[in-house]
């Protein structure tokens, strides 16, 4: 006769940290944990508002620098592992792109909003471009190198005249490219993947839904193809709730999304949605703002959690809504799923006079703050400057998180990242032996 035993084996998904290591910065990134790149310019206004780290554990970050205090370009970053800048992308580590096409002037302005990383290791930037001849979606792609890659668009920069820059961007898994935007009309562009409009979406590649006092933050794809866009609604003419719209993969409003392609979460107060995931089952989480009242804004963290056909998930948290209040005015900016199923706001949280800190915020599946994570479920990194402002974050390794934005002294500032040591999900294998 065979016995059967049962065996409960923890496996970790990584290296095991330290004791109380679950939100510490790592000694082993930059000085500290900290990294900061000032580009050039005597004086540069720098800030990343974008992130992704590459399968080989490099990252690239991406936002603007405003050389020497005038016009606005596009910057991107590539780091090593270690933190240090990776010198085989454009020699030092940097790339700057300005006004695509005309010579920049003082006021011209272009700006990364998303970098997204293909599987062959380009670069694609997704942002606006502002001049005297209006505001356009603007993309570029950048070979692994670091060099504009000429097969994309003209010289590797794609402008489309929409009267908006993008906001967000997104790649496909068949490689077009998705660009988002808008106020008061969201507006969404499809790219091939040479850069071209994708005439199957929208109308010549151009998708606009003329919704009055939306305004576009963010956008994610759901498995079926269809579109996530959120903001907030009604803004600027009242106050603001979470609001998503859905697309069809066509570009039309989804009408079996909350009846007719507009979902909304009021809960009485003030609420401005910033990022938005879908979650493995189809849910919807969207993170950002909440306040009591108008005076309190920017107020708290906030996650409102929507079940697929927009309605809202009232299993989550307090109806549908989760808040976190650190004791400082917040401002979420990004959140992730983390492999365990718990989810991360990063942000960055406002103190007395002009000073502000990166901050993390951890949530357990259904919305409880995660006090295991940081002091109390939050984390606040200082790099000893007036003013440090996250705008995203990634994850980085099995047991690495990294946040990316900006650090600011004297009114410049640098690109700011810091890595921190976060708890290793394990999960439990069974096997039979006899």
């Amino acid at each position: 006769m065979r016995n059967t035993a049962l065996l409960l084996i923890v496996v970790a998904l990584g290296a095991v940290p330290t004791v109380g290591a679950d939100g510490m910065l790592d000694p082993s990134f930059g000085n500290g944990g900290l990294v900061t790149t000032n580009f050039p310019g005597f004086f540069s206004g720098d800030a990343a508002t974008s992130l992704v780290v590459m399968p080989d554990g490099r990252a690239v970050a991406a936002g603007y620098t405003i050389p020497n205090l005038a016009h606005t370009d596009m910057a991107v970053a590539r780091y090593l592992s270690s933190g240090a800048l990776d010198t085989t992308f454009d020699g030092d580590g940097m790339v700057v792109i300005p006004y695509p096409g005309v010579p920049p002037t003082l006021d011209s302005y272009a700006a990364v909003e998303a970098v997204l990383l293909q599987p062959d290791g380009r670069l694609v930037l997704v942002g606006g471009a502002i001049n005297d001849d209006g505001a356009n979606f603007a993309l570029v792609r950048l070979n692994a190198d670091g060099s504009l890659d000429g097969s994309f668009g003209t010289g590797g920069v794609v402008t489309t005249p929409i009267g908006v820059g993008a906001v967000a961007g997104l790649l496909q898994p068949d490689g077009r490219i998705v660009a988002v935007g808008g106020f008061s009309s969201v507006v969404a562009a499809r790219y091939n993947a040479d850069g071209s409009l994708d005439p199957s979406f929208g109308t010549g590649g151009v998708a606009s839904v003329p919704l009055s006092d939306f305004e576009v933050e963010a956008a994610a794809l759901q498995a079926d193809g269809k579109l996530v866009i959120a903001g907030a609604h009604p803004w600027p003419s009242a106050l603001p709730n979470f609001a998503l719209i859905r697309l069809l993969p066509g570009g039309a409003l989804d009408p079996s999304f909350d009846g007719d392609g507009l979902a909304t979460a009021d809960f009485g107060v003030t609420e401005y949605g910033r990022s938005v995931i879908v979650l493995p089952d189809g849910r919807l989480v969207v993170a950002g703002s909440w306040a009591a009242t108008a005076a309190d804004w920017p107020g708290d963290f906030a996650l409102v959690r929507f079940m697929a056909d927009g309605s809202l998930d009232t299993t989550f948290g307090s109806g549908g809504l989760v808040t976190a209040d650190s004791g400082d005015p917040d401002r979420a900016e990004q959140v992730i799923r983390l492999p365990n199923g718990k989810l991360l706001v990063a942000g960055w949280t406002d103190l007395s006079g002009p000073k502000s800190d990166f901050l993390l915020a951890r949530f357990l599946p259904d919305g409880p703050l995660d006090t295991s994570f940081g002091t109390n479920g939050f984390l606040r990194t200082d790099f000893n400057a007036s003013a440090d402002q996250c705008n995203a974050v990634a994850i980085a390794g099995p047991d690495l998180l990294l946040t990316a934005g900006s650090s600011s002294a004297g009114g410049l500032s640098d690109l700011a990242l810091a890595r921190y040591i976060a708890t290793i999900p394990v999960e439990l294998l069974t096997f039979e032996v006899e």
